[in-house]
């Protein structure tokens, strides 16, 4: 399965969180309706082998740091947690949406006999 850059650049700072996990977290505070919310509350909309796991427990709360020092959400108290925007997609601006397709380009390959012609230039005596 190809998963989306942001995903993967969100999994880079959990270490004990697959990708897929990262993004059951994701699903998971996008159901948060308005107001705060607990890391109680999360897990009651994940899979319980997340929240049995103490490494896993403190890889999400690490991932909602992540997702605050990005804006997304804030923490108005010690252990409460308010969502910025209505989803994470919706707090992201286009162009950040837009790079998934970017990176799925393949890159240009030069035209044939170009590399050539340029070293070709470059060696050429000069004309002075």
């Amino acid at each position: 399965m190809e998963w989306n850059p942001l995903i993967v650049m969100l999994g880079w700072r959990v270490r004990k969180l697959s990708l897929e996990e990262v993004s059951q977290v994701l699903a998971a505070i996008a159901q948060m309706g308005e107001g705060a919310f607990t890391l109680t509350d999360l897990f009651q909309l994940l899979p319980q082998e997340m929240g049995r796991s103490r490494k896993k427990r403190r890889s999400v709360g690490n991932l909602l740091q992540n997702l605050a020092n990005l804006g997304y959400l804030s923490k108005p108290s010690e252990r409460k947690w308010v969502k910025n925007a209505p989803t994470l997609s919706h707090y992201l601006s286009q162009a950040l949406l837009d790079l998934s397709s970017i990176e799925k380009k393949a890159p240009r390959k030069p035209r044939e006999g170009r590399v050539m012609e340029r070293r070709e230039r470059l060696n050429a005596p000069s004309s002075r």
